[in-house]
């Protein structure tokens, strides 16, 4: 069908290809991000007794501290990415976190915590849209769908990495008692481990500096009403996608916040071991399941099956609930790890069916201000309230010590509602022809 947005038809000109270089840059600079939002779930334990927090309070860190200039500001930032301001939207995006995390670090309350997870939200608000904008935009005929996967496991790895690396680092931070500087107390360990995990993102800046993007064309019209109209033409079939892929992140974002602190209380385990060990299996499942939605999802779109985006998004959240009760219930650590495990990788699953629906579903033109609205929104309904649920039911219902009872009954409300909307979507119909490539 021929739609326009503006003067100018939705379907984009020729395109510079996205090399390898850029590709790898916008990976490593979702990896940091999503190491740096998820570190605090590794000093969860210390930061609670340091400054005598409740499980609502880490709630909030966790969730709604961080969504709502996140979210606030997604769109705005997505109407840049369409402009073809990409390059400056990275490195402003990059700075911004990273003096956010070191002020957590520095945090001496519960209102400066909260402040910077704010102004963390603010920060990494920008990556998605420009990182998409680019990614759509530049990948080749039938490896979109691939090169979203790629960029969507970084996230995963980021997650893994704050775990792993964050929780081998904890440990020798902990045997020295801290870190040092000349002429100052030493910080304790948690916080020494937010100061170090600043220096990473100084090379993504040169990177981001250096790398030649490609550039998108700009769009015709600026701001959101173009991008508002065309979803809400086609709200049949965005809306259900849009609210499956919100349960999907909800049960994604709950597991990382307090996946560590499960096991720190029910198992046994250490704040340090449980980021080793859980960032060491998070590094198995997560890529597994992220890689194999992509590759299977070029397959199935190149054949032209109906919503094959949405029907893989309700296959991947029917595919979860298993492996989720049993890695809460379960006594045996071993098992619940092998379920952690598996849930990760399905979750995982679930990411690039659920991003790159969107991507085929919008026009070139409007796709960095519909994928921001799309995160945006999900990241509000998942990130703001899953964590923060989470952490009320333990505090109110069923104990901080029945935590995976909680968990559990929070991902039967939300995974069942999202099987349903993703089937609802998958019916609803195909993506349309002049939306994507």
């Amino acid at each position: 069908m021929s739609e326009t947005a503006g003067r100018r038809p939705l379907t984009a000109p020729a395109r510079r290809v996205l090399g390898f270089g850029p590709l790898v840059l916008l990976i490593l600079a979702q990896l940091s991000a999503a190491s740096d939002r998820f570190l605090i779930t590794l000093v969860t334990t210390p930061v609670k007794q340091d400054l005598a927090l409740s499980d609502a309070q880490l709630g909030l860190l966790h969730g709604s501290a961080f969504v709502i200039l996140y979210a606030l500001t997604m769109p705005l930032f997505g109407s840049l990415a369409d402009r073809g301001h990409q390059r400056t939207i990275l490195l402003a995006s990059i700075g911004l976190w990273t003096l956010a995390t070191l002020g957590f670090g520095l945090a001496g309350s519960f209102a400066v915590l909260f402040l910077s997870r704010f102004v963390l939200g603010l920060g990494q608000a920008g990556l998605a849209p420009a990182s998409l904008s680019l990614i759509a935009h530049g990948s080749e005929q039938g490896r979109m769908a691939r090169n979203v996967s790629l960029y969507t496991a970084g996230g995963s790895l980021g997650q893994s990495f704050a775990l792993l690396a964050g929780g081998a680092v904890l440990a020798w931070l902990v045997l020295r008692g801290g870190l040092a500087f000349p002429g100052l107390d030493p910080l304790p360990p948690w916080r020494a481990l937010f100061l170090l995990a600043c220096l990473p993102n100084l090379v993504l800046i040169l990177g981001a500096v250096a790398v030649r993007l490609p550039r998108a064309p700009p769009a015709a019209r600026a701001g959101l009403n173009p991008a508002w109209a065309w979803i809400l033409r086609r709200r049949r079939i965005y809306l259900p996608h849009f609210a499956a892929a919100a349960c999907a992140v909800l049960m994604g974002r709950t597991l990382a916040a307090w996946g560590p602190t499960l096991y720190v209380r029910n198992h046994g385990m250490s704040p340090a071991e449980s980021g080793v060990v859980l960032g060491g299996l998070l590094l198995i499942g997560g890529p597994l399941g992220h890689l194999s939605a992509g590759l299977l999802l070029d397959r199935v779109a190149r054949a032209r099956r109906r919503a094959a985006a949405s029907r893989l998004l309700g296959l991947g959240l029917m595919a979860a609930l298993p492996p989720a009760i049993v890695m809460a219930v379960a006594a045996d650590r071993t098992l619940s790890l092998a379920a952690f495990t598996l849930l990760t990788a399905v979750i995982g699953f679930t990411a690039p069916p659920a991003v790159t629906g969107v991507q085929l579903l919008t026009p070139v033109s409007l796709r960095g201000r519909v994928s921001a609205l799309f995160i945006a929104a999900v990241t509000l309904t998942a990130s703001g309230t899953g964590p923060p649920l989470l952490g009320f039911l333990a505090d109110t219902v069923f104990g901080a010590e029945h935590l995976g009872r909680a968990l559990m009954v929070l991902y039967g409300l939300v995974g069942v509602p999202g099987i349903l909307l993703a089937f609802r979507a998958a019916r609803m119909g195909r993506p349309l022809t002049g939306a994507g490539r």
